[in-house]
């Protein structure tokens, strides 16, 4: 490994070629990066800085001074070339062509244009070629079908330079020109270069240990060109199969999915760096192209949780009650499920009582590893093979009925739990065909309030009764709005005026019975209570 300090004139001369290697992420530096640089720059240059260093630049020397694999440093890389190619549309001979051979040489007695200074990933480059390297202009057309592809690298390439083009606006040719000599002669990087595949693959360990902005998708990537040692031959397949995985989940949630799926597949609790933990399973691979297979094919089934894209009416409703919950640990064993179906179990059970075990294990407050303990065992029946006879025994043996029912049947408001299950109760007596979703603020309301101000309640509840039924869910009503603390102490007369009026914008069904009530008592709380446990029991109950 050899690190020197270079100017960029030195990095973007006419010997060195630069190309991103398939297994690096996509050009993906917003437009406040753009600007923080040129902003950063441009201060260096007015107080006439000697040297501006903005970071490294780490290598893979493929043929000996000439082209070079970059490892780290892309983003800025990609940037620079955007602005000399910006700076070099904007300014007139000899200054255009002596930048322009920083990014695109052109034969200097044919006029064709050359190898570019630096190549994208294949599926990026014809659009960086044309639109940035050789200065088309983007259509309007073309923009708006980037949009509409959501083609992340295209379109923060296409708004970065506006951002250029905006700065260079701010000033005439000749302070273009001296901005340009200031960022080739006095702007450096440290220029790192190493020999292999495997001098890589540490730089990137290296790296993301030391917080450098690497993604654990980058490093699983990389783990996988890695595994095909460098074969030329086959990369171009390699980097298409990824770019599937890309462009199904989007790099955004990319990390996220890949958490999902390591537990899916091997059912125990993260110990180490999500890369870490994929390591064994890229080892214990036939091939990275079948690790690659598997996990397009749990992205799609991942999506389709994501989407909610199921065919039963119930499996759609449990999903949405699932995406409720405040954890995300029911998405492994569903997607175990939908990776690997079991024999003689329809999806749409499988989902139902995992909507079950889920929101007994809530309420019934069970801690994180808890939890675990259940989605781990399924999805361990599910990847070996288990009947669906034991899959329905694991999701009984982890219930406990009776103690979700008490916990229930107690205080809930204020719980973690509280507006998810009145939600779920809203759906309990519709046809599973209906679906219900509930937009905006919504608010639990006290029907008896939370202190006994006004004479009607008093007449009404003992402090006891007060304490006994405040929080449970039978004096709880959903509203749409904010909450109406000024409503909070009235007679319920006027409470119900407001619950109406704001019922009239959003329709809660467990609410309406409140608005037709004449009093509000003790025997009416009791029965709305039992009426609301009934319809729990019902839904999350796994074995009655």
């Amino acid at each position: 490994m050899e690190a020197a300090e270079r100017t960029i004139s030195q990095i973007l001369t006419e010997q060195i070629q630069y190309q991103i290697p398939a297994y690096q992420r996509p050009y993906s530096w917003e437009k406040g990066n753009v600007e923080q640089l040129l902003d950063d720059v441009w201060e260096a240059y007015e107080a006439a800085d000697e040297e501006y260093f903005i970071g490294s630049l780490i290598t893979i020397e493929r043929e000996k001074g000439r082209l070079y694999d970059v490892v780290d440093g892309q983003q800025r890389l990609t940037t620079l070339n955007l602005i000399f190619s910006r700076l070099r549309d904007a300014v007139d001979e000899p200054a255009k062509t002596e930048l322009g051979r920083r990014v695109l040489p052109r034969n200097a007695l044919t006029g064709e244009e050359e190898t570019p200074r630096l190549t994208l990933r294949q599926r990026d480059q014809n659009f960086f070629r044309r639109f940035v390297l050789a200065g088309e202009a983007v259509s309007e057309l073309l923009r708006k079908e980037i949009v509409k592809e959501q083609d992340a690298p295209k379109q923060r390439i296409f708004e970065n330079l506006e951002v250029i083009d905006a700065f260079i606006a701010q000033h005439d040719q000749k302070t273009l020109k001296l901005f340009a000599n200031y960022l080739l002669s006095k702007v450096y990087v440290v220029f790192v270069t190493t020999s292999s595949w495997h001098s890589a693959y540490r730089l990137f360990s290296v790296l993301n240990a030391r917080g450098m902005a690497l993604s654990n998708a980058d490093l699983i990537k990389n783990m996988l060109f890695a595994r095909l040692g460098g074969d030329g031959s086959r990369s171009g397949e390699l980097d298409e199969a990824w770019l599937e995985l890309e462009e199904q989940i989007g790099i955004e949630r990319l990390d996220q999915f890949l958490a999902h799926h390591r537990s899916s597949t091997v059912a125990t609790k993260a110990r180490k760096a999500l890369h870490e933990e994929f390591e064994p399973l890229v080892v214990a691979a036939a091939t990275p192209f079948s690790f690659l297979d598997e996990l397009n094919t749990s992205a799609r089934n991942y999506l389709r949780i994501f989407r909610n894209d199921f065919s039963a009416p119930a499996a759609r409703r449990a999903v949405r009650s699932l995406r409720r919950v405040a954890f995300e640990e029911w998405i492994p064993p569903l997607l175990a499920f939908l990776n690997k179906p079991v024999a003689e179990m329809h999806e749409s059970e499988f989902i139902g009582l995992l909507e079950r075990i889920t929101y007994q294990n809530w309420i019934r407050r069970l801690a994180f590893t808890a939890r675990l303990t259940a989605y781990f065992q399924l999805i361990t029946a599910i990847r070996s093979g288990k009947s669906a006879d034991d899959v329905r025994s694991i999701f009984r043996a982890n219930a406990n009925d009776d103690e979700f029912r008490t916990l229930l049947d107690g205080e809930v408001y204020g719980r973690p739990f509280a507006y998810a299950v009145l939600l779920r109760l809203e759906e309990a007596d519709q046809d599973e065909s209906v679906t219900k979703d509930f937009g905006g603020k919504i608010t639990i309301e006290h029907v008896l309030p939370q202190a006994l101000k006004d004479a009607y309640w008093r007449e009404r509840f003992s402090d006891d009764d007060h304490r006994l039924w405040l929080h449970r869910l039978g004096n709880l009503a959903l509203l749409a709005g904010i909450k109406n603390y000024k409503a909070q102490h009235f007679p319920f007369d006027r409470k119900k005026q407001i619950y109406a009026e704001r019922n009239n914008r959003v329709s809660f069904d467990t609410t309406k019975p409140i608005l037709s009530a004449e009093h509000w008592t003790k025997d009416l709380l009791t029965t709305r209570q039992a009426d609301l446990i009934d319809r729990a029991q019902r839904i999350w109950s796994v074995n009655e």
